[in-house]
């Protein structure tokens, strides 16, 4: 994937993990939170799947309506400026390309599994491991996954055995997940079982999103129980 369209992808991902995050942050019902948010995720991938039209519409609704708003704006308040326009149309062009760019095929064609794979990992990891043990998940939803795939995409040569990853990328996102995990207060110990939690469910798992959370919150939990 083209570096541009990987960091674009990666942006909503960290988006969608800081929405992941709220929880350890802000005092909310847990379980209706993450609920709530599978649900959401839920719905907008069964209209992905069932009625794609319908989001292909929106999209083009929201870019034209960007577009209405513009020229309402430059009717309040000319700035005399013809070149502003052009600009501003170049660059919706330029975000609209750069966000079809970011999709991958399947999701082009199946819709996108791993939004609704990151919100059911995290209320599953949640039901088995509770709220204690999820930081973690978040960590390497957020940290792990975005670092090793720019890494392993700029620089990745050697991949891992049966695997598409590589060792340079799980070099690139191992390094900062490990000082998040020991900033967050967890042992060099813990932090190194967690982290090959993460790294294993990364490289190995059917869908990452889903795979990363569980195992990291259930390392989390076996390193508290033995570390």
């Amino acid at each position: 994937m083209e570096l541009r369209a990987l960091l674009v992808r990666k942006a909503f991902h960290i988006a969608g993990a800081v929405l992941l995050a709220v929880p350890l942050f802000v005092k909310v019902p847990v379980p209706l939170y993450y609920s709530a948010l599978a649900l959401v995720a839920g719905v907008f991938y069964s209209i992905q799947v069932k009625r794609p039209r319908l989001l292909i519409e929106l999209r083009r609704n929201i870019f034209d309506s960007l577009e209405d708003m513009f020229e309402s704006l430059d009717r309040l308040v000319p700035v005399g400026r013809a070149d502003l326009k052009t600009q501003y149309d170049a660059a919706l062009l330029a975000i609209e390309k750069a966000i079809e760019a970011a999709e991958r095929d399947y999701e082009k064609r199946g819709g996108y599994l791993g939004l609704l794979m990151g919100a059911v990992g995290i209320l599953i990891a949640y039901d088995l491991f509770g709220i204690a043990h999820l930081f973690p998940a978040i960590v390497g939803l957020a940290v792990y996954d975005v670092f090793s795939a720019l890494v392993g995409s700029a620089i990745g040569r050697h991949k891992l055995p049966g695997a598409d990853a590589t060792w340079e990328g799980v070099a690139g996102g191992a390094a900062p997940t490990f000082l998040a995990l020991a900033l967050a207060g967890y042992g060099p110990g813990q932090a190194l079982l967690i982290l090959a939690a993460i790294a294993l469910a990364e490289a190995y798992g059917v869908e990452d999103n889903l795979a990363i959370p569980i195992a990291a919150s259930a390392a989390a939990y076996l390193a508290s129980l033995i570390l």
